[in-house]
């Protein structure tokens, strides 16, 4: 499992090509999204207050009325890692539904739920170095770059379209993270 998430976070599109036709892949990139989003939930954890700052999250917790909860910073870690994962996985079947119907009704790519289930679950790989705080960003950016080609390959046209079948589907899962992460870190 762990070769093939590095030559998912690699880039690698065969690897993507060979993720999409194996269905026996499908547990394993669940597992993908499971341990790469509890890796980047630790990181958050980590460096919560030097990301978001001290403020914005007081202001936050005192508009949800939760007084002096602690923030994840100082505390709450097991929350953080299952309301961070739980709206990981949420997010991964929103995307792979939202880019399959984009990908499939407007540039008319091939692909079934399954097949973007999988490559978008390895496309996740590169998640795991967000456990270093202040590499969340790059986590980030480098998870978009191989969920990109992660479509691509997965439906089957040029890269353009990827682009443009990601856009929809990417936007809605990180809302999503982000704004239950916000909420459920300010509770616990």
């Amino acid at each position: 499992m762990f070769r093939r998430m590095f030559r998912a976070a690699a880039l690698d599109s065969d690897f993507f090509d060979i993720a999409e036709h194996d269905r026996s892949l499908s547990r394993e990139a669940f597992t993908v999204v499971l341990i790469a989003n509890m890796f980047a939930a630790v990181g958050a954890w980590i460096g919560f207050g030097d990301v978001v700052g001290a403020g914005l999250w007081e202001a936050i917790r005192g508009w949800l009325g939760f007084g002096s909860v602690t923030t994840p910073s100082q505390g709450g870690l097991l929350v953080v890692i299952a309301t961070s994962t739980v709206v990981a996985v949420i997010g991964w079947i929103v995307w792979a539904a939202t880019t399959m119907v984009i990908g499939t009704k407007v540039f008319r790519g091939t692909t079934n739920f399954g097949e973007m289930l999988r490559v978008l679950g390895y496309a996740q790989a590169p998640r795991v170095i967000a456990v270093v705080p202040l590499l969340g960003p790059v986590a980030g950016i480098w998870t978009l770059v191989a969920s990109v080609i992660a479509i691509r390959q997965g439906l089957d046209f040029d890269t353009r379209q990827a682009i443009a079948s990601a856009i929809g589907g990417w936007l809605l899962w990180l809302l999503l993270q982000f704004g239950v992460s916000i909420i459920g870190a300010s509770i616990f």
